[in-house]
């Protein structure tokens, strides 16, 4: 559950967006058929980092849209 609260803040928001950025880079340099499909791909993680959406928060009962995720709170001492 901590990897979605991360994947979710806007550092992990920035994270798949370049990763998504990098992979145009990886598939232009391979090039050919496999180059684009990899390209293309790309733009999973991009469109997922610029909308705020996280289409493995379901499989783990937690809303798909990055904003509606509760906030985590720190856990208080026990007296």
């Amino acid at each position: 559950m901590r990897f979605l609260l991360f994947m979710n803040t806007p550092h992990g928001r920035w994270i798949r967006v370049g990763l998504g950025l990098a992979l145009i880079v990886i598939g232009a340099t391979i090039g050919g058929p496999i180059g684009i499909v990899v390209a293309l791909f790309a733009a999973l993680p991009i469109a997922t980092g610029v909308f705020g959406v996280c289409p493995i928060n379901p499989l783990f009962g937690t809303p798909m849209k990055a904003c509606s995720l509760p906030k985590q709170r720190p856990s208080s001492p026990v007296v």
